[in-house]
C-alpha cells in the first residue's frame, strides 16, 4: 500500500515554472492561463520587454490591476520576476495575501534588483510576502485615477519564477493508508 501511495505522490507533486508570456496573443486578456496559473485583466504587450521586442510580455492595463493566481486555487511562492518601469514616475506595487512591497526607480540601487535588459529582475525568494501565497496582484501606481485623463500602463513585467506549493507528502500517505484500511475492512466483510 505505502508502494501505491508513493507511485501517486509525483502526480501531485508541483514543479517550478517561468511564466514568460512566449504563446500569448497581443491585447487584453480576461483570463489568461500559463504553466498552472491564470491572469486576470491580463494586458500583452510588445515593447521594452525584457526579452527585448520581439517576444511578449505582461503591461499593466489601463485602470485595471493585473491579478494572478494558480488554476487550482493552490498557494504557490513567487521567487523573482522581471520589470521596467517606462516613466521615470511610475511606481507599482506587489500585492499577496501577506502584504505588500512598493517598487519606484528612487528604490533601484536595492540589492535584491539586479539590471537585465533594460529593466530589473527583483530576487524575492527569501522574502515571506512572496512566500505560501494564493493570489499576487501587480498594480501600477503611476498617473492617478480612472477620469483624470492621464495614461497608465508604464510598466512591464516578464518572467515570473513561480514554484507551486505541492500537497504535503504526509497528506497524501495518510489518504493512501485511510483507503488501504477500508479495502481492508470490506475484504474481511465480504
Amino acid at each position: 500500500m505505502a508502494f501505491a501511495a508513493m507511485m501517486i505522490l509525483p502526480a501531485f507533486a508541483a514543479s517550478a515554472a517561468v511564466i514568460d508570456f512566449d504563446q500569448a496573443t497581443l491585447g487584453t486578456h480576461t483570463n489568461y492561463v500559463e504553466d498552472g496559473f491564470v491572469f486576470d485583466k491580463l494586458r500583452v504587450f510588445r515593447a521594452s520587454c525584457a526579452n527585448k521586442a520581439s517576444k511578449p510580455c505582461g503591461a499593466e492595463n489601463a485602470f485595471r490591476d493585473t491579478t494572478m493566481k494558480r488554476v487550482d486555487g493552490g498557494a504557490f511562492h513567487l521567487k523573482s520576476l522581471w520589470f521596467s518601469i517606462i516613466s521615470t514616475a511610475s511606481p507599482f506595487k506587489l500585492v499577496t495575501d501577506k502584504g505588500s512591497m512598493t517598487f519606484a526607480l528612487g528604490d533601484m540601487l536595492d540589492s535584491a534588483l539586479v539590471q537585465v535588459n533594460e529593466g530589473y529582475v527583483a530576487n524575492l525568494a527569501d522574502n515571506a510576502i512572496f512566500e505560501h501565497i494564493n493570489f499576487l496582484k501587480i498594480v501600477d501606481l503611476s498617473l492617478g485615477a480612472e477620469g483624470t485623463g492621464r495614461a497608465r500602463g508604464n510598466l512591464r513585467f516578464d518572467d515570473l519564477d513561480v514554484a507551486p506549493v505541492p500537497l504535503p507528502a504526509a497528506g497524501v500517505l495518510l489518504i493512501a493508508g485511510l483507503g488501504g484500511f477500508a479495502l481492508v475492512r470490506r475484504r474481511k466483510q465480504v
